[in-house]
């Protein structure tokens, strides 16, 4: 029986997971004929696919499959091009995500974990998403931008507002999407107008495109506003949904939550097992340069391809149990998790830092904690994926940071 896959359909932004097995088992790409495009969803396709990127695969038709799929405007910044100019662009704040830089920032990011999570401690219950991760996460996106602080929370508000999908939307475009991307655009366009008038006070992300040039070519004013929206969105999405899976995952597997908490050190396993088994970038989207083939398909020029990364990571031909959450698993020599590649995820090793830091601390606070299973929810749309609320409850009582 053929498989009715539509990353747009309500059933597949409700739960792909049966689409995904069921387009696994077929052995090779999935032929989606009403966008004339082809879903990848086995681990294999969608890794020699990634490989591709030099002669046959273009990212300058977007990355997300409202972009590649149905038009929407694509912000051209360095995950918008393909090689060399990817790397060029890409290069001006590569340091700053190497493990080196990274582990710099680590004191800093654990002081601003701790002192958002202290005032949270006292009221016994939270939605971890919103009310702390997803906050982190994003002020600490404006910090690489030189954005005040004060503004971070409706920042996130305005980036939800913007993905948001009503049940059985297609793609971006609501009224309530059109809304929030206009006020943030609106916003940052005005951030870009204060660094054109006083430069010197650009600091970090935001002073390496304000002052680049790159073979003779600078930033307009549009451009550099786009560079501000693409990383304040992508530096504050991902993370936030895997440290709500993590606790979310853990609560329904009592035994292995009752190691983490006997031992946090094992939280680096368990958020990066989330990330495999809820892989939070459900899918990227990519175009074909030209024809070439793919595990026996014939892939055309210009013919969309939809890189399934949560269908991937949960790939029967490469885990065992692939849909049994687990943290005990080794990982493998190949992995998903944050693409793969010349694209693969800048900002991989911050995250994890993040996400382990931001889970140790409230962890090594609250110790034991109960989901709230009424008051989660997972996301509902094409691009991501996971648990985009998670309701815990805790002994307000014995709960305090540790020093």
């Amino acid at each position: 029986m053929s498989v009715d896959y539509d990353p747009f359909s309500h059933e597949a932004m409700k739960d792909p997971f049966p689409f995904y097995k069921a387009m696994r088992a077929e052995g090779k790409p999935h032929y989606i004929a009403r966008y004339d495009a082809w879903a990848l969803a086995r681990f294999d396709d969608v890794w020699n696919a990634s490989l591709m990127q030099n002669d046959n695969i273009t990212f300058t038709s977007g990355q997300t499959p409202g972009q590649v799929l149905l038009g929407e405007m694509i912000p051209r910044t360095f995950m918008t091009m393909d090689a060399p100019e990817h790397r060029h662009w890409r290069s001006l704040i590569r340091e700053a995500y190497t493990p080196e830089g990274v582990a710099k920032e680590a004191a800093r990011i654990r002081e601003l974990v701790r002192r958002y999570l202290s005032p949270l401690l006292a009221k016994g219950k939270m939605d971890v998403y919103s009310e702390y991760a997803n906050r982190i996460t994003t002020i600490n996106g404006g910090y690489n931008l030189g954005l005040p602080e004060a503004d971070a929370e409706k920042w996130r508000a305005l980036i939800d507002d913007m993905l948001w999908r009503d049940e059985g939307q297609q793609g971006g475009g609501s009224d309530k999407n059109n809304a929030a991307a206009g006020e943030l655009f609106g916003y940052l366009a005005a951030k870009v107008a204060e660094l054109r008038e006083h430069p010197d006070e650009a600091v970090r992300h935001a002073a390496a495109y304000l002052h680049a040039e790159i073979e003779g070519k600078k930033l307009n004013d549009e451009e550099l506003t786009f560079y501000l929206f693409s990383l304040l969105v992508v530096g504050s999405e991902t993370t936030p949904i895997t440290v709500g899976g993590t606790l979310y995952n853990l609560a329904k597997n009592p035994q292995q939550k009752a190691e983490v908490l006997a031992d946090l050190s094992l939280l680096k396993n368990a958020f990066l097992e989330t990330a495999r088994f809820d892989q939070p970038t459900n899918m990227l989207a990519r175009r074909a340069k030209q024809d070439f083939e793919l595990n026996g398909v014939q892939i055309k020029e210009e013919q969309p391809l939809l890189f399934l990364y949560a269908s991937a990571e949960r790939d029967e031909s490469v885990y065992d149990n692939p849909d049994v959450y687990d943290f005990h698993r080794q990982p493998t020599e190949r992995s998903l998790m944050f693409g793969h590649g010349g694209h693969k995820c800048l900002g991989m090793h911050l995250g994890v830092l993040m996400g382990v830091t931001i889970l140790e601390e409230l962890l090594s606070a609250i110790g034991d904690y109960e989901l709230v299973e009424d008051e989660c929810e997972r996301l509902y749309g094409e691009h991501l994926s996971g648990w985009g609320k998670v309701t815990i409850t805790w002994d307000a009582d014995k709960a305090a940071l540790k020093d």
